[in-house]
């Protein structure tokens, strides 16, 4: 399992739709239901929510393989300690992180 997060932006949904067309399970996050809806009926699990939320985060990277989340060009402190207890409640190993542009 392959989480996404940022599915629904420019770079994340493409990168979300080449994995299921080589495909991997991929876990989509967004914080619109109604944007992830076309990645649902390509095959991947969803998950809509606030990116700033340690449990949701927790939730969605539990049990992938890996993660690719986009970062706000200004980053956070808030936004950084989130991530980083986030790694470490759900077991995920690998990170891709990327700039958003």
């Amino acid at each position: 399992m392959i989480t996404v997060m940022g599915a629904t932006g420019n770079t994340g949904k493409k990168i979300t739709e080449a994995l299921l067309e080589a495909g991997e399970q991929v876990r989509a996050l967004g914080r619109s239901e109604s944007k992830l809806a076309q990645l649902k009926r390509a095959g991947a699990e969803v998950l809509a929510g606030d990116t700033n939320d340690v449990a949701f985060l927790a939730k969605a990277f539990r049990g992938a393989d890996a993660a690719r989340i986009t970062k706000p060009n200004t980053v956070r402190a808030k936004y950084v300690a989130s991530r980083c207890r986030t790694r470490t409640r759900s077991g995920t190993s690998t990170f891709i992180t990327a700039n958003a542009t």
